[in-house]
């Protein structure tokens, strides 16, 4: 790569981006499991924030101009989002480890995102979603559009987004993983039914966002984990597009209307992806249930992302939690049971639930409920029946609904378990924690990590948590 292609990007940008790339390919390296000996505690930075990462590249794909991105996390979700895109025509240059230049191929006439091959999603539900979305509505038509996956997302569906784009004039001649699509191109009102994740809205916001024109879509039904959504607003805001929403008028049903007006333009600054705060929270978990004391640094009230609100969370624990001058802090351990409403952010249930049993195995009263758990079922694993097997394994009695998890009592000895993370990063994050708290805890599948933390495991080592001694 030749000198001019570092003309946008400057020294501390490649510089700050590089010291966020580490670890990309890496697996497990060493302990499947931690004691009740680790004390977690320091600083960390967690990796960058696949949510906004996904949602700025395929952002970049279709604004006009050379958006740079910076801080991009490593894992195999923003891995496939960036050969996605590629693959679909948009230029990406590497500028340094972590970050990337993206010429954008805009929708209209005689150009906008033409894949020539079957695309490949991995098992990135989000992917997915914004690809179904994308493609149906800014792909070229002139030809069927093949999106592959793999693992436990070739089984998941998407029916309220496919329905949605089918009645407004996409074909489909199959709506399960190999899904074959023949894209619209714009459409001005998209109807969206009863969606089962956020992922779906977010997905036709950004597509839409795309054209100049303002354009609508109505949502029927309640729309799930909406700090997501305010998340892809906030995005979409930073390439210059408006998203407004208002309740449907004359409607009963609950209808929201989000109406959106593009198009995507590149922005003028470097887009620097914030630290994980989804995975920041495991970290900070961590050191609530050893006594230590933790600061995740690099996010702020500002954040885009509704994960932050774990600091409320442990505060709701007994921990002390919150804000500080340059992240997020937690410190002691958990002194009372709670009851967590975690609709808004439910890929913090899983470092939670360990953070209670901890609190019920020092307090047989600090019993937690959990509810607002909807969208669990539907992701890597069957996640509310993962965790109540795990801790059932381990001799908690738990009372598991589709939508809640109650801990209800603890044992009076935990005992020994190989736990099973069914391929399910955010299972093998919360089996690493109940380790913390219990004692022969094994993981199974530790590996899975790899989807967004490659370095999970020696980094939790490195900030004072004790590897398991395998046999």
């Amino acid at each position: 790569m030749g000198v001019a292609e570092y003309d946008h990007v400057d020294a501390e940008l490649q510089s700050r981006a590089a010291t966020k790339a580490t670890d990309v390919h890496a697996g497990p390296q060493g302990p499947t499991g931690f004691t009740r000996a680790s004390r977690v505690a320091g600083r960390l930075r967690a990796p960058g924030s696949k949510s906004l990462a996904q949602r700025a590249l395929v952002a970049a794909a279709l604004a006009d101009g050379s958006t740079r991105i910076a801080g991009l996390p490593g894992g195999d979700d923003v891995a496939r989002a960036l050969a996605l895109i590629e693959a679909c025509g948009a230029s990406v240059v590497r500028l340094a480890p972590a970050a990337v230049r993206v010429d954008g191929r805009p929708p209209g006439p005689g150009r906008g995102l033409a894949p020539r091959e079957p695309l490949e999603l991995g098992e990135s539900g989000t992917l997915a979603r914004f690809a179904l979305a994308v493609r149906g509505l800014c792909a070229s038509t002139e030809r069927w559009i093949e999106l592959r996956a793999s693992g436990t997302l070739a089984r998941r569906r998407s029916d309220a987004l496919i329905d949605a784009l089918a009645a407004s004039g996409v074909e489909f001649e199959t709506r399960t993983f190999p899904v074959r699509l023949r894209p619209l191109g714009p459409a001005t009102r998209i109807d969206l039914v009863a969606p089962r994740s956020s992922q779906e809205l977010s997905g036709l916001l950004i597509a839409l966002a795309a054209y100049p024109d303002e354009n609508l879509v109505a949502v029927r039904g309640a729309v799930p984990s909406r700090p997501y959504v305010a998340m892809t607003r906030g995005v979409l805001a930073r390439f210059g597009a408006r998203v407004d929403e208002r309740a449907g008028e004359g409607m009963s049903d609950g209808t929201s209307e989000f109406t959106v007006k593009g198009p995507l333009r590149a922005p003028d600054v470097p887009f620097e992806i914030e630290p994980d705060a989804s995975l920041a929270a495991v970290a900070l978990c961590a050191a609530c249930i050893g006594g230590g004391e933790l600061v995740a640094s690099g996010l702020t009230r500002a954040s885009l992302q509704g994960d932050v609100r774990i600091v409320e969370h442990l505060a709701a624990f007994g921990c002390d939690a919150g804000f500080a001058a340059d992240g997020l802090f937690a410190r002691g351990k958990p002194k009372r049971g709670a009851r967590l409403d975690l609709s808004g952010e439910p890929d913090l249930a899983p470092p939670l639930v360990a953070l209670a049993a901890a609190a019920l195995l020092a307090d047989g009263d600090a019993r937690s409920e959990f509810v607002g758990l909807g969208t669990l079922p539907g992701k890597e694993s069957s996640r509310i029946d993962v965790l109540a097997r795990g801790l059932t394994a381990l001799g908690f009695e738990v009372d598991a609904t589709p939508t809640s998890l109650r801990l209800l009592a603890a044992p009076h000895e935990t005992q020994p378990a190989r736990l099973d993370a069914h391929g399910d990063h955010r299972m093998a994050f919360a089996f690493a924690l109940l380790g913390m708290a219990c004692d022969g805890v094994e993981v199974d599948d530790g590996v899975s990590v790899a989807k967004s933390w490659p370095g999970f495991w020696r980094e939790l080592t490195e900030l004072g948590a004790v590897p398991i001694a395998l046999k």
